[in-house]
């Protein structure tokens, strides 16, 4: 195999070797072509290379200073070893090319479309290639012209070697000149060339076609500049003197105006000043091509990346904002600079048809017409509704148009010629219109622009309808805040009230039950009985009510507090309950946290007190215990969690379950014993006021204390919830914020 590649190595060598191109003057054949392909391709490189034993040798070279370079650099090889069109649009995106020596450095590669050139007896001599330090793609029309220019360099080839034979020689000649056309054809590219001395034009049917003229039409230098547009002829001579002046190529991009129907369209022009002997300018070579379909796209992207900005900054100042003054402000104004409107205005209906103009954006020396009341006397009935349904109306010469009379003399009044008027839609009905007025003159508005402005509206529905809906949920709010602060006054108001006769009424019935306990019957005796406890229940539950109230509006500033001097002192409140009970009580290390002391202790408070009263036959266990996010992320990674203190084997040593893990920056903290327990399903019913799941004689209380610890722990900033089963006990956990950052 290595002698079979060695053999077509020595082979191909030979077949160029015989063609004696190799180290010969440029020629501006050559060079001509290196130009053409640089033109093709849009790239600032173009070589004719022929591939020698060890280097790549350059018989043409456009926009490289090197003449030749070592065979392995470059991207050649590619069409040496594909025998093919090679297009490689990014070098970057493949390992092999973006480390060649070529694309690291000098040109710098990031684009390469080659094509072989190929002997007629099959041998691939070299390339001809378009090359460009900015990734670039083409399409099979440039391709395939590409191809053609290959085949010519293998013409100026073949026209060398056999030049004696003048019959063949000029059969070449015609098949060059017929390929050459192909090639600008294939690219739709014109030819043409100016004498400079007697200023007379010569120029293919291409030509006549990129400027829109018929094939009869006599193509001279005054047609050519009578065909570009006013605004643009200077700058294109200007060109012609610069190239001429400086020896150097020309180039000029102008548009000219076709003849039989005005339309505007654009030529990119290049050339190439020619010079005698004397280094006099002789003639300008050249080609044109109609680059509309380019210059529209650009305009386009130009348009579409407004459009973007205006939508951004519209969409920002909603989002920032739900201020719709200045929203509605906003878009007026910038519509009316985008769409170089006259006049823009947003006009908001009435169900009668009439509205009012809210906004306004309108040059000076045209009606003002912000803030008046405006009743279009032509209107119909169906009129709203039309517009209502999505119309969408657009005159370009109010003279022209076919609307009534009436309708035109309304729009007259404020100077309209031309209008776009698009609805602005909220919810199933419509708000009003975003209009624009064009008063110099008449206009015709593009879809570009009635999409716009039919967007933009959208935008403004979508605005007023969140406008709207904060403006209820503000109203509902507030109400929702007043009636809470009602609630809250008059819960202290009527237990604070209710204490004096309340004290009155069980005085009076202690009175007389110390009094008359034994002059009575036993029935009597018992009706005090249930009156003195009634009154002593009503007095708790009072209490109670009075606390619950004052939760948010009687708390205390949060400040820094260590946990374990707050659960002594609840301890402390329950020390009777607690010996009574024959409770034990532990906790582990618990931590210094920012929070309204007062109301910490009542929450430990009531959840100790709860372990107590809610205890099976057995002294009760509780254990409180307090945990950070990260410290039971760490726990949870060694597969265990542990308390330090192990009292029972009542599962108050347990791992904390995940639904009770923190959050980050919390503090979890859990109260655990081992009484009574409860269903799931009395989970959340326990923390809602007055509910209550035994009853008063075998469970005395109000049903408040649990509502109490969550209006606390809600203060804080953290929630409470309980898990537990019948006979296994409960463990209420709660969490609040960590701030303090530091634990004890």
């Amino acid at each position: 195999m290595p002698d079979e590649s060695y053999n077509h190595e020595q082979a191909r060598l030979e077949a160029l070797r015989r063609y004696q191109i190799l180290d010969t003057e440029p020629e501006q054949a050559y060079d001509n072509l290196a130009r053409l392909a640089a033109f093709i391709c849009g790239s600032s490189i173009a070589l004719v290379n022929f591939i020698d034993e060890d280097r790549q040798w350059f018989k043409a070279k456009l926009g490289l200073d090197a003449s030749e370079m070592p065979r392995n650099v470059g991207l050649s090889y590619l069409c040496l070893e594909r025998k093919e069109v090679v297009v490689v649009k990014d070098t970057l995106e493949n390992q092999e090319y973006a480390v060649n020596a070529a694309v690291t450095g000098y040109p710098y590669i990031r684009f390469y479309a080659g094509v072989p050139l190929i002997s007629p007896d099959g041998q691939i001599l070299g390339t001809l290639c378009a090359i460009d330090p900015a990734p670039r793609e083409l399409n099979q029309q440039q391709v395939e012209a590409l191809l053609a220019l290959g085949r010519q360099v293998i013409s100026q080839l073949e026209l060398r070697r056999n030049l004696a034979e003048r019959q063949q020689t000029e059969a070449f000649l015609r098949e060059s000149d017929q390929r050459l056309k192909l090639a600008l054809q294939a690219a739709k590219l014109g030819s043409w060339q100016l004498n400079l001395k007697t200023w007379e034009l010569s120029a293919s049917s291409q030509c006549y076609l990129n400027f829109g003229l018929p094939s009869e039409t006599e193509f001279t230098y005054n047609t050519l500049l009578e065909c570009i547009h006013p605004d643009d002829r200077s700058n294109m001579q200007e060109c012609v003197r610069q190239a001429i002046e400086n020896h150097g190529d020309y180039e000029a991009e102008y548009r000219c105006i076709w003849p039989h129907d005005n339309s505007i369209h654009w030529i990119l022009a290049r050339g190439t000043v020619i010079y005698d002997s004397e280094n006099q300018p002789m003639r300008i070579i050249g080609v044109t091509l109609d680059v509309t379909d380019r210059k529209q796209a650009e305009e386009e992207l130009k348009r579409q990346n407004l459009r973007s900005q205006l939508f951004a900054e519209i969409t920002l100042k909603i989002r920032e904002s739900l201020q719709l003054e200045e929203i509605l402000q906003t878009t007026v104004q910038e519509v009316q600079k985008l769409l170089h409107a006259d006049r823009v205005l947003i006009f908001q209906l009435w169900p009668d048809g009439s509205g009012t103009v809210v906004k306004e954006a309108v040059l000076p020396g045209w009606p003002v017409v912000l803030g008046k009341n405006i009743l279009d006397p032509c209107v119909q009935q169906d009129y709203v509704e039309k517009y209502r349904q999505g119309r969408i109306s657009a005159i370009f010469d109010i003279e022209k148009a076919d609307i009534q009379d009436c309708h035109r003399e309304f729009l007259q009044q404020f100077g309209v010629k031309a209008n776009l008027v698009v609805p602005i839609l909220i919810r199933d009905g419509i708000w009003g219109l975003l209009i624009a007025h064009q008063c110099a003159h008449p206009r015709h508005w593009t879809n570009f622009e009635t999409q716009l402005l039919l967007q933009l509206a959208n935008q403004i529905g979508i605005a007023l309808s969140q406008a709207q809906l904060l403006e209820q949920e503000t109203r509902h709010v507030q109400e929702l805040a007043r009636s809470n602060s009602e609630l809250e006054q008059f819960a202290y108001v009527a237990s604070h009230d209710l204490q004096e006769p309340l004290r009155m009424v069980t005085s009076y019935l202690q009175l007389l039950e110390r009094k008359y306990s034994n002059q009575l019957d036993a029935t009597a005796d018992q009706f005090i009985n249930y009156a003195v406890d009634g009154a002593r229940r009503m007095q708790s539950l009072i209490n109670d009510l009075l606390n619950y109230s004052r939760v948010t509006t009687r708390g205390q500033p949060f400040v820094q507090v260590d946990c374990a001097e707050i659960l002594q002192q609840a301890i402390a409140n329950l020390k009777f309950a607690i010996e009574d009970s024959g409770a034990e009580i532990t906790y582990n290390h618990l931590p210094i946290i920012t929070a309204d002391p007062i109301q910490l202790t009542q929450v430990l408070q009531n959840l100790i007190a709860n372990a107590i009263k809610f205890r099976r036959e057995i002294p009760p266990q509780i254990h409180i215990e307090a945990v950070r996010a990260d410290e039971v992320g760490e726990q949870e990674s060694r597969g265990k969690y542990t308390t330090q203190n192990s009292i029972t084997p009542h599962g108050l040593n347990a791992p904390l379950p995940l639904t009770a893990l923190p959050t980050q920056n919390e503090w979890l903290f859990s109260v655990r014993d081992n009484g009574i327990g409860l269903e799931a399903q009395y989970a959340e019913r326990i923390f809602v006021i007055f509910q209550r799941l035994h009853g008063r004689s075998k469970y005395p209380g109000t049903g408040i204390g649990l509502a109490i610890c969550k209006k606390i722990i809600e203060r804080h900033g953290g929630h409470i919830w309980v898990e537990s089963e019948p006979g296994q006990g409960s463990n209420f956990c709660f969490t609040i914020p960590d701030q303090a950052g530091q634990q004890s």
